[in-house]
């Protein structure tokens, strides 16, 4: 897993992707970032009973749950600038780039990943290679939230926590680039004037 940090960066990277023409940015930047964090709630049940990781990376960190917290966040927002499908697809890849950061990092317990494909498959995934430091903290389902908290602090969580805002700073500098050459290039088109036929005399 990744700090929210990093996963509220990768919020603000989807929510980056052509949004000027919207007269409701900033509501759709918070439900972004919202939900790029949202699959760590999963740690709520879990402290409330004292055990803060006995929930953690379960359904929570699926597609298929992905999917319907998305669909439920546009049935929200139905009445903000957007179709109802331009807006699930906006919320579902927020939600996604969760899992996504999640994958590409050190997992410290059994079961080893993410129920990826929740409810089709019960199995669990990782990918082969860690782009992330992930973080240390008591992960273990019994640790008490004082030793969970206590854990957050120390160098590696720094360490981990520099290496996503740098990833997520050159994802969303290569967003704004590519959306850059992508208006210039419209811009260019939209400039074109057509050659009138020369005027018989």
């Amino acid at each position: 897993m990744a700090t929210p940090i990093g996963h509220a960066l990768a919020g603000y990277a989807v929510y980056s992707i052509n949004t000027e023409k919207r007269a409701d940015t900033w509501t759709l930047l918070w439900i972004c970032v919202f939900l790029a964090i949202a699959p760590d709630l999963d740690f709520a049940p879990g402290l409330l009973l004292g055990q803060p990781a006995l929930y953690h990376q379960g359904v929570s960190h699926s597609l298929g749950f992905a999917g319907i917290v998305a669909f439920a966040a546009a049935l929200v927002c139905r009445r903000a600038q957007g179709t109802l499908g331009a807006n699930w697809v906006r919320f579902f890849a927020a939600y996604t780039s969760h899992l996504v950061i999640d994958m590409l990092g050190p997992d410290q317990r059994p079961p080893y990943g993410i129920p990826l494909f929740w409810p089709v498959s019960d199995g669990y995934y990782l990918a082969p290679f860690s782009l992330f430091l992930g973080v240390k903290h008591g992960g273990e389902s019994w640790a008490t939230p004082q030793n969970w908290v206590v854990a957050l602090f120390n160098l590696h969580n720094f360490e981990a926590m520099a290496l996503e805002v740098g990833i997520m700073l050159v994802v969303i500098s290569l967003v704004q680039y590519l959306q850059g050459l992508m208006r210039n290039a419209q811009l260019a088109s939209s400039e074109v004037i057509p050659t009138s036929s020369a005027e018989k005399p």
